[in-house]
């Protein structure tokens, strides 16, 4: 018994001296060696350590800054960066110290969405590759930009630090890095001739809905997930019982993975998991904006992401805290959806997103790739991305970054005639029917839209058609195979778009 009580001490001894040896200043990943700092910004050093215990930060380029840990062994000070130009380092001193190096001040963007914002740069067996992917990774040694890949981690509650480090721009890193990200940061790198830090979030196949804070979700969100989860669970004994009768060959044909129990599995629809998994985590760190390359998983609800992508919009600028910060997104490119108008629904969606400030969008009407729903040309969709940047956040009113948008539209007997805005550029249109897929379509008040013939003159667009006496309505590349055929003069293109709110049409030729 004694014996038992002495080791029981002895442990006791151990664990609380292991407790005080190994208690030290812990600061989160992403603030680390070769990271990039918003410049000219008040930004946030956060860590962990003992409860109660004064922890001093250092930057070389400004006075020492002192706090103290909370309860929870929590603490965050506020620091002021320089402009871009200098690199500095940051000295964490309280239980330990730690020490950040080589550090940029510049202009950081998020880099987030689904498959086509993560898929990287390099070649990957069974995808087509990036179009000039060899050639942008062998001169892809920028030391001024850094990058940083967050883990696809999904989690049930927020979490404070995630895996990862800031790496400078190689050959070898840009292969591994989201190809659209790179191309973004690439543009804005050589037109503002500053460092740009790139954090990208990403993961293939995902809805919007995972990526928003559960506290910021609506009704329809929550019916949404309810409805999945339910499916999922019907699908689920069915699809196993499907492979019993399979396997004991009662059915001699494989059962097909049912779509509901797919949505649910593959794509996480679980409340917040991926916010909590891969935003939470950084939201303590200053960024400028964030792109977002997202909507193909959510073609088939694309009514209710009219209101789950400005939601999401909306309570990522919330948490962060910084203000309407910069949101640019990418228009889903023309594909071959089981939807026959699922292409044109969803950007129809995501463009709702427009109405809320300083958000803006790049077309890819013209370069999509009809059976392949990861277009090849990232290079393209990154500098487009850069336009409306240039354009919008810094303040480069030369750079056109939008395509012609219709600004009105009248009936004039049997004509329709369509005006455009085309800032800064001019209208252009190269032709109205490629591969016998016409461009316009008009409508009577019997909603039956025929293919109609059009003709350009200046800004306007005259459409008409034999079989529609008094047209009411327009549809402009309203198929998910429907390429561009109208562009300004820069080559940036017009998205798909409809006059009416029209759920049951029919189509005559």
């Amino acid at each position: 018994m004694k014996r038992l009580i002495k080791n029981t001490l002895l442990c006791l001894v151990f664990f609380l001296g292991a407790q005080t040896l190994f208690a030290q200043t812990k600061l989160p990943a992403i603030l680390s060696d070769n990271m990039c700092l918003q410049q000219s910004a008040e930004v946030k050093i956060w860590g962990w350590d003992n409860p109660g215990q004064t922890v001093t930060v250092k930057p070389s380029w400004a006075k020492a800054v002192k706090t103290e840990t909370s309860e929870e062994g929590k603490w965050l000070v506020k620091i002021t960066t320089p402009k871009a130009g200098k690199t500095g380092t940051i000295k964490v001193t309280g239980s330990s110290q730690e020490t950040i190096n080589n550090i940029l001040f510049g202009e950081v963007w998020l880099c987030s969405g689904q498959s086509n914002m993560e898929r990287a740069l390099g070649f990957r067996a069974g995808q087509k590759p990036i179009v000039g992917f060899y050639e942008e990774a062998q001169k892809a040694n920028y030391n001024k930009i850094r990058m940083f890949n967050v883990p696809k981690v999904p989690s049930q509650t927020p979490v404070e630090d995630i895996e990862g480090e800031w790496v400078e721009c190689t050959t070898e890193t840009a292969l591994k890095f989201s190809a659209v990200g790179f191309f973004y940061g690439k543009e804005l790198h050589e037109n503002l001739n500053t460092p740009v830090g790139l954090i990208q979030s990403a993961w293939g196949g995902t809805p919007v809905e995972p990526w928003t804070p559960e506290e910021f979700y609506t009704e329809k969100t929550l019916d949404l997930i309810n409805k999945f989860e339910k499916s999922a669970e019907a699908d689920s004994a069915y699809y196993f019982q499907a492979v019993k009768y399979y396997k004991e060959g009662i059915i001699n044909i494989y059962p097909k993975y049912p779509v509901s129990l797919s949505y649910h599995r593959r794509k996480h629809v679980h409340k917040a998991v991926l916010y909590n998994g891969m935003i939470s985590p950084l939201i303590n760190y200053c960024i400028k904006g964030a792109i977002w390359y997202q909507g193909e998983s959510n073609v088939p609800n694309w009514k209710d992401y009219k209101t789950h992508f400005p939601n999401m919009i909306n309570s990522w600028r919330e948490k962060w805290g910084i203000g309407d910060f910069p949101f640019y997104f990418v228009q889903i490119a023309p594909r071959a959806y089981d939807d026959k108008y699922g292409q044109p629904q969803i950007v129809e969606a995501q463009c709702e997103a427009l109405k809320l400030k300083n958000t803006g969008v790049a077309a890819t009407q013209d370069i999509g790739a009809v059976y392949d729903i990861h277009p090849p040309q990232k290079r393209e969709v990154g500098r487009r991305l850069s336009l409306v940047a240039l354009n919008q956040t810094y303040g480069k009113t030369d750079v056109v970054y939008q395509g012609p948008a219709l600004s009105s539209y009248k009936a004039e007997g049997e004509k329709m005639v369509l005006e455009f805005e085309t800032p800064g550029s001019e209208l252009y249109s190269s032709g109205f029917a490629i591969g016998g897929i016409y461009s316009f379509y008009v409508a009577g008040e019997n909603k039956i839209f025929y293919p109609a013939r059009a003709k350009q003159e200046g800004n306007k667009i005259i459409l008409n058609s034999a079989k529609v006496q008094r047209p009411v309505a327009v549809r402009y590349n309203w198929a998910n195979n429907a390429n561009a055929t109208l562009f300004n003069l820069q080559g940036l293109p017009a998205l798909p778009f409809r006059t009416d709110d029209w759920d049951d049409v029919f189509y005559g030729e």
